[in-house]
């Protein structure tokens, strides 16, 4: 859950970004305990390019600066590789088809491409 208000909509999707990578930290932990190494970046798919422009520091630090400082230890996972930061278009992304109004027709197929199925 957020614990700040963003002041845009940039700065919330860099803020669920954080918690996104924090779970990625923990699975990546919880593997690694049993004995699964990860060798890769993990890739995340953003909507959010001015979000994704935070993470990278490209040009906004004077911009997100007054963003508390427990957010940015994304930029820290994406310099060290630890986490892939990838544009995907907003009709794209699997996971934002539950928040938005959509076609039936739109709404069953992005039900089959997350693999949900009605047993």
């Amino acid at each position: 859950m957020q614990q700040s208000v963003a002041l845009s909509t940039a700065e919330a999707e860099y803020m669920a970004l954080s918690l996104c990578v924090q779970e990625v930290l923990w699975t990546r932990s919880l593997l690694k305990e049993m004995q699964v190494q990860i060798n890769y970046a993990v890739k995340i798919h953003e909507d959010n390019q001015s979000a994704i422009a935070i993470a990278k520091n490209d040009g906004y630090q004077s911009r997100a600066k007054h963003i508390d400082i427990r957010y940015h230890f994304v930029r820290e996972q994406v310099k060290d590789k630890i986490i892939d930061l990838q544009y995907t278009e907003t009709k794209s992304q699997l996971a934002d088809f539950l928040t938005k109004s959509i076609s039936t027709k739109k709404f069953e197929s992005l039900l089959d491409k997350a693999r949900i199925r009605d047993f």
